[in-house]
């Protein structure tokens, strides 16, 4: 058994751990909306062999009329591609730019060794509900409420 991978898991989804916290809704809702001088981000982690698998992911369709596979993974939501950003290897810089340093720090934390953050803006849904979870390939990190 590899116990890195089995610590990695753990530290990734201590969070479900708190009782108070819901594990996942039931049904698709459009959030609160947020005040006019902020944006609402949800973050992603994944492990990509090159900053390259990690663009044809996020940006890149499999072939025509297909859609990109982060919206093929993200099965409870459309996602307008547009509105992401993807950020891999050295990722405290980006983070740094709209977060507190002990957010910053946490959200590293929460990747786990994860080498690839993928940010999706509230605007990437189009006003329509969604919902967000873990996949096989991402980890989903939550919302972040940020300052524009």
């Amino acid at each position: 058994m590899n116990w890195g991978i089995v610590l990695r898991l753990i530290a990734r989804n201590a969070w479900r751990l708190i009782p108070s916290e819901p594990l996942r809704l039931t049904t698709k809702t459009a959030p609160k909306p947020t005040a006019p001088d902020q944006l609402r981000l949800h973050l992603f982690g994944a492990d990509f062999g090159s900053a390259e698998e990690a663009h044809r992911f996020c940006y890149i369709a499999p072939g025509p009329d297909l859609p990109v596979d982060l919206t093929r993974e993200l099965t409870g939501a459309f996602i307008d591609t547009d509105e992401v950003e993807m950020i891999h290897g050295d990722i405290l810089p980006r983070l740094c730019e709209f977060l507190s340093e002990a957010e910053a720090d946490d959200i590293l934390l929460r990747l786990s060794g994860d080498n690839t953050l993928i940010l999706i803006t509230e605007n990437a849904f189009g006003g329509l509900p969604y919902d967000l979870d873990d996949t096989d390939r991402l980890t989903y990190l939550g919302p972040q409420i940020v300052a524009i």
